[in-house]
């Protein structure tokens, strides 16, 4: 064989080479920006790439703690209130009993619970009343300033009425937050959502991140 005959043959290997490599890497690439497709998620964590920002609470010991120590842990995020007579503990149950679903596959997450409603809201009436939903529940609540900080993290809609002298109902949207340490929120849930469906989800998410790492 020529020396001619063979450098084509060889430049014509590299070229199908190169072929199946460029095939293979996009292949890999919409592989990896779809792998939360088998999730079954409300939104992917691309939607909340904006959702960032320090901020500092409350908790139920009355003392300053900040988010870097609040979201240290996988955690399961929801802003309500303690006075809400119905869509607030059915939620924090909801929230309770997916986290337990999780920590029987050995998945820990934090549910965190974040008044919007600090005048009766105070640091004691927050202990006993995630102590009833969660022991490993987080309670926490701030000053105006703190919480409008927070609540703008996080596309918060909240509003108390102008007469307080009564018992009186807050508005506040309802979404339920998955964030990962470092990496923010992840996904959302809404109130349709059951124990099982948050906890699939969420299980699918982690595994997805651990496989990846």
């Amino acid at each position: 064989m020529r020396h001619t005959d063979t450098r084509f043959i060889f430049i014509g290997l590299s070229l199908i080479f190169c072929l199946f490599l460029t095939i293979f890497l996009l292949f890999k690439k919409g592989s990896e920006g779809n792998d939360f497709s088998r999730c079954n998620l409300n939104s992917t964590p691309s939607t909340f790439k904006d959702f960032q920002g320090d901020f500092s609470l409350i908790n139920v010991d009355g003392l300053n703690v900040t988010s870097d120590v609040i979201l240290e842990k996988p955690s399961l995020l929801y802003f309500g209130y303690t006075f809400c007579p119905d869509i607030c503990p059915f939620d924090l149950m909801r929230n309770s009993q997916a986290v337990d679903l999780l920590d029987t596959e050995n998945i820990k997450v934090t549910p965190i619970f974040i008044s919007i409603d600090p005048e009766r809201d105070t640091p004691s009436v927050l202990k006993e009343f995630t102590e009833f939903h969660h022991p490993n529940m987080m309670g926490l609540t701030g000053s105006k300033e703190q919480l409008d900080n927070v609540k703008k993290i996080y596309r918060v809609y909240s509003e108390i009425p102008r007469n307080t002298s009564q018992d009186y109902i807050v508005n506040h949207s309802t979404f339920s937050y998955f964030l990962l340490p470092g990496e923010g929120v992840q996904t959302y849930f809404t109130r349709k959502q059951t124990p099982e469906e948050l906890a699939d989800t969420i299980k699918c998410i982690t595994e997805i991140k651990f496989i990846n790492k």
